[in-house]
């Protein structure tokens, strides 16, 4: 966790230095910017994001909550340091699992980044200078992006109907494992029906926010409960479900309905202000968009307060048992998975924020033919496969026509997720405080 902020806090300095770095020495460091390599790079970092948010959304709605089972356990255990004598295991399945999101997204297999930012071309000392700006910064959100792929491809194995350690070997005896080759994973096969566990990820986004009304039809995907892991033990109910069984029974159904109309309401606001991010709107709707936006806004506000409140109540006069807390520590691992990749997330968002600025006054000088013609000097240069070029250079032209959209929806939908899990977490970690006046009254078996 701690490398990827730091990755991204040299990026963000990198990127924001560009164009002052071009106006101080003179070194155009636009002109080493290969357009359709810098727009891949953007891109596979926000389909990380939308891929990222949707597992959260699964986690939340969708996953059965066990007692018994430590699926939630397992989901944290990668975010920490291997213990003594799994540091080899572990590489071993780092590697698996950079085979799988090269799998996922294309990106890192069409591409190899290696030789872009080695790459030497024509020019004099400020042409080499600028290369290595733009090496370096590269270097950063690529190495960032293999982080955070590679915990989403960690948490997709464990929350999958494929038995986590068939396709990956699982790197510590912490957690009960299959392991590859054993006669349970040779009688796995693949289910129909699961295409969030069985299609490449960057296919299928690509598929809905061209084909299926935008980035609502991804949020809208819905994953087949026999798509996920077989959970062990008695079935308290998903996430969402369980969590409302902790609170007071005088507030539960008013909460409930209060959290759904947040919920409602940010969303409505979140592709208002998406709208509001295209181009040539008529001044009339923009217009009316704007005081759309004003009038949301207030009402998220209004509702939110409501909400704060309910929530206060329900803390004060909830009813702490033994069963409670130990149900409030395992959910709180799951929210704590969340809000940790959200913290990945927004630290991505807010470096890619600044890189696309920079990227996209570059890129708007360029045609569609000149990106096409970019994926082709690459794949002259070995640095992009030459067979896939040419449908590459299409979907590209497409993403990048609707790149300011796309962006705003995925941080919309990321940022309401946040607001969603941060209330969430602040009442189960009251809950679960209050365990040590519980031990003080008797202890818990």
């Amino acid at each position: 966790m701690k490398k990827i902020f730091c990755t991204l806090s040299m990026l963000l300095l990198l990127t924001g230095c560009i164009k002052a770095i071009e106006q101080a020495t003179g070194i155009e460091v636009s002109k080493a910017v290969n357009p359709a390599m810098e727009l891949e790079m953007d891109l596979v970092f926000l389909d990380e994001i939308a891929a990222m948010t949707k597992l959260n959304q699964l986690l939340l709605e969708r996953m059965p909550v066990s007692m018994e089972d430590p699926w939630p356990e397992m989901l944290n255990q990668y975010s920490q340091d291997p213990r003594k004598g799994e540091q080899a295991a572990r590489k071993k399945y780092d590697e698996c699992l950079l085979n799988l999101l090269k799998n996922d997204f294309y990106f890192f297999r069409f591409y190899n980044p290696a030789l872009y930012f080695s790459y030497v071309g024509p020019g004099g000392v400020n042409a080499l200078l600028a290369r290595a700006i733009i090496a370096a910064r590269g270097t950063l959100i690529i190495e960032a992006a293999k982080t955070m792929g590679k915990r989403y491809e960690h948490a997709k194995g464990v929350l999958g109907y494929y038995p986590i350690g068939c396709k990956c070997p699982y790197y510590t005896a912490s957690f009960p494992t299959l392991r590859q080759g054993s006669a349970e994973c040779r009688r796995m096969t693949i289910k129909r029906g699961c295409a969030f566990f069985n299609i490449p990820t960057e296919e299928m986004l690509n598929q809905y926010l061209f084909e299926k009304n935008g980035l609502k039809s991804w949020v809208d995907l819905r994953v087949p409960i026999d798509c996920l892991r077989v959970v062990e033990g008695e079935h308290l109910g998903t996430f969402k479900e369980v969590f409302y069984t902790l609170l007071p029974d005088h507030v539960r159904d008013t909460m409930e309905k209060v959290d759904t109309e947040v919920e409602i309401v940010v969303a409505d606001l979140k592709e208002v202000q998406a709208r509001l991010e295209e181009k040539d709107l008529p001044p009339g709707q923009r217009a009316a968009l704007e005081k759309r936006e004003d009038e949301l806004e207030e009402e998220v506000e209004d509702k939110i307060t409501i909400q704060q409140k309910l929530y206060k109540e329900a803390t004060s006069t909830v009813e702490v048992t033994p069963e409670k807390v130990r149900t409030a520590k395992k959910l709180l691992s799951i929210v704590a998975f969340i809000d940790d990749s959200f913290s990945q997330v927004s630290a991505a968002m807010t470096a890619l924020t600044v890189k696309l600025v920079d990227d996209m006054m570059i890129l708007a000088e360029f045609s569609t033919n000149q990106i096409a013609n970019s994926i082709g000097y690459l794949a002259a240069q070995g640095i992009a496969s030459g067979p896939g070029a040419r449908k590459r250079a299409s979907i590209l032209a497409r993403r990048f026509a609707t790149l300011p959209v796309n962006y705003a929806q995925i941080w919309g939908h990321a940022i309401s997720q946040k607001d969603r899990i941060g209330i969430y977490l602040n009442y189960l970690e009251a809950l679960a405080a209050m365990e040590k006046k519980l031990k003080k009254a008797r202890p818990i078996e």
